[in-house]
């Protein structure tokens, strides 16, 4: 079914808006999103209008557009974006004919909250002081006096959005002839008291806490789901196994996938049935009812071939092709590379493979916790470094930044088996480092198997992790505990780069951990093994047998196989021949997560009372949403940056561990705050690969901003009546 009205849809990049009134193929290489936007006092014939039309619209882009159904009050985040400085909300509609407020018209009272901090929202509440929040912002305008109410602890950025909103308000809807007062923190009692005397009552002391209405109990508030959708007289939600891939997806089936943080995806295959398609908005309404979940949760409808990075980065697996490599550039992978080959370098490459303040030619201290403190730089070589998976190490790293100036890395290394007091004093010591340091630090967590490539490239590429404690005097140990009986250890080897990101870790002595892209070295009795994966990297081959040298010694003999040819010593030494596995590599699923995953930044709130808040902004967050008094989260999926300004509150400095786990923890993503790989940035010290994830970036902007005080006087003096 055509429509006249999107008959020009679609044929230039931007955001184009329809409104819905009721009664009785595109070869384009754009890429769509469609928003359909529900009024929370819109009727039930327009909800069920709104989505078939933007069916029909779809199909006029051909299919390829992914559906957002946004209800008032609980938009994404992606669609309040469109909408600067804030969105506002307005009675009437097409029955009102949209009337528009009279300029310079004057109102005899009104009262407007914003809510949200990064996305602002703006919606007229009753003018009397019961709808005064703490948390919240308001304008109140009676005549042609506009009062703005700032709350205290709002940031910079927030405080600039709010100051343009009044403004706008000034200039729309009273022809720039009126009075703005901004009452804040720093306004005087008698101020403050114009205010309420103002609004008719109340007092700025008696202002409650904002009780939000969004949270909801899931099955569980941690875990993502998969459903298969059977469509009959009744709708039934079959649930898939984990791990969830994309092979799974069939093209005649509808799924729905139920996340904690992004709300409830439908994917549709491209031979479903087209008037099935077209009534999805049943099947999502019969989800939410059958999760008992509120009508406002956010719903996402794509088609097969259409997916957004938001719904893949919840699969184990996603075919990333052979071109979608343009994000790995900056790291030096696809360059000069087929994509075959990118995407292997990629998938074996380490962690934060963009993360490289220089080359691993600075100075290092290393400092040790394994129930006391040690400092053990004597005993860390070029040659062979060796960590344990039950100690936490800090590693102090001073170099000389792109500007000539002294730089500081503080690694915290935290082995898989190491004790709560340990880490929790290994991070003290970071934090009384970056005092030392006068703040010219970044603070790295970096859990076992997380290690980023330029630490790596500290130890040239020479880092083995094993097995052992101090309890044990550091000797050799096996998964099971029985290394002095059997003398078995298996070891790991992978990376890309002899002398930058080689690393060997010790893994439990099973035969199911092998995997065809890595070399595996099996330590038995009288021989040592050198098995070679028939996807493995001639340069891990290399290295594995030095390995060998360093760490085994040269006592035993040494065996060189490749996969296929092991002998039975080999397998009974594991325990037996493992199971063919579905995925014999493990490269192409990293590869995967790491080039499909979107990054994102959120906003993040200590309030006065210490409530951690988030907030996430637009996909298209530029270097201006950053506030020097703020702290945000860039997430890239593989590793965290935790941004904070210059400004920032104490609270929040105090807040750093508690904030990373508060995100982490109900994300649905294969990840904890334990496993998470986190950068500590400061402002003014960004590496460059968190800049490059910002379409500019100007070091100055701080220092050029215009000030809030500025700002509330230029405000001040473009008063008039």
């Amino acid at each position: 079914m055509d429509h006249p009205a999107f008959a020009d849809a679609g044929g230039e990049p931007g955001i184009e808006i329809w409104t819905i009134e009721t009664s009785g193929d595109n070869n384009s290489t754009y890429s769509y999103d469609a928003h359909f936007w529900l009024g929370s006092k819109t009727t039930q014939d327009k909800k069920g209008s709104a989505a078939i039309l933007t069916v029909t619209l779809d199909d006029m882009l051909g299919g390829k557009a992914v559906h957002h159904r946004e209800i008032q009050g609980h938009e994404s985040s992606q669609f309040l974006g469109y909408f600067k400085p804030a969105i506002r909300y307005l009675e009437g509609g097409n029955e009102s004919g949209f009337t528009e407020v009279d300029t310079n018209a004057g109102a005899e009272k009104r009262l407007l909250r914003l809510s949200g901090c990064e996305n602002m929202r703006i919606e007229e509440v009753p003018a009397d002081s019961t709808s005064l929040t703490k948390e919240h912002c308001f304008i109140l305008e009676v005549d042609h006096d506009i009062f703005v109410l700032v709350p205290e602890g709002a940031k910079a950025t927030h405080r600039r959005k709010i100051i343009s909103v009044a403004n706008k308000l000034r200039d729309d809807d009273h022809n720039g002839r009126a009075t703005i007062e901004i009452i804040d923190e720093f306004s005087s009692d008698d101020d403050v008291a114009l205010f309420f005397e103002a609004l008719g009552s109340g007092s700025k002391d008696d202002l409650p806490d904002f009780q939000s209405s969004d949270s909801f109990s899931r099955t569980s508030p941690t875990e993502v789901f998969l459903y298969k959708v059977l469509v009959g007289d009744e709708i039934e939600l079959v649930a898939m196994k984990k791990p969830y891939k994309q092979k799974h997806l069939s093209s005649d089936e509808i799924y729905v996938l139920d996340t904690p943080d992004s709300g409830i995806f439908l994917w549709l295959g491209k031979d479903v049935d087209p008037e099935v398609k077209k009534n999805y908005h049943d099947i999502a309404q019969k989800t939410l009812e059958i999760n008992e979940y509120p009508s406002w949760l956010h719903v996402t409808r794509m088609s097969e071939g259409s997916e957004s990075s938001t719904f893949k980065q919840y699969f184990h697996s996603w075919d990333i092709g052979t071109t979608n490599f343009s994000a790995e550039l900056d790291a030096g992978y696809a360059s000069g590379d087929e994509p075959e080959a990118a995407a292997y370098k990629i998938g074996k490459s380490a962690a934060a493979r963009g993360y490289m303040p220089d080359k691993g030619e600075g100075n290092l201290v290393v400092t040790r916790f394994a129930g006391d403190q040690e400092d053990i730089t004597e005993k860390v070589t070029q040659e062979l470094t060796v960590f344990y998976n039950s100690d936490v190490y800090v590693l102090k790293y001073k170099y000389t930044d792109d500007n000539g100036e002294d730089a500081c890395v503080v690694y915290v290394w935290m082995g898989a088996k190491s004790k709560w007091s340990d880490k929790n004093a290994a991070i003290q010591f970071g934090r009384d480092i970056e005092q030392e340091e006068e703040g010219s630090v970044t603070v790295i967590k970096v859990p076992q198997g997380k290690e980023p490539k330029h630490l790596l490239s500290v130890f040239k590429g020479n880092l083995v992790v094993v097995m052992g404690s101090k309890d044990n005097d550091y000797n050799p140990e096996n998964s099971k505990g029985t290394y002095d009986d059997d003398n078995i250890r298996l070891f790991k080897v992978e990376g890309t780069e002899i002398g930058v990101d080689m690393r060997a870790i010790q893994v439990p002595e099973k035969a199911d951990v092998l995997e065809a892209d890595d070399v595996f070295v099996l330590e038995t009795k009288d021989v040592v093994y050198v098995r070679n994966g028939k996807e493995s990297d001639p340069k891990e081959q290399e290295i594995a047998l030095n390995f060998v040298k360093l760490v085994v010694g040269d006592t035993k003999e040494v065996t060189v196989l490749e996969q296929g040819d092991e002998p039975d010593e080999f397998w009974e030494a594991l325990g037996g021949a493992p199971e063919e596995k579905e995925d014999a590599s493990d490269w192409r699923s990293s590869a995967s997560r790491r080039v499909t995953t979107p990054a994102s930044l959120t906003a993040v709130t200590v309030t006065m009372r210490g409530k951690i808040l988030f907030e996430e902004l637009p996909p298209k967050f530029t270097q201006e949403d950053l506030s020097d008094d703020g702290a945000y989260i860039l997430d890239k999926g593989e590793e965290l940056y935790l941004w904070q300004g210059k400004n920032i509150p104490k609270r929040v400095k105090d807040a750093r561990t508690e904030i990373i786990q508060e995100y982490i923890k109900d994300d649905g993503l294969d990840r904890t705050a334990d496993t998470a790989l986190v950068v500590m940035v400061k402002q003014g010290k960004e590496p460059k690969v968190f800049r490059n994830k910002f379409p500019s970036w100007d070091n100055d902007m701080w220092n050029n901003q215009t000030s809030y005080e500025d700002m509330k006087n230029n405000t001040k003096a473009a008063n008039s009546k």
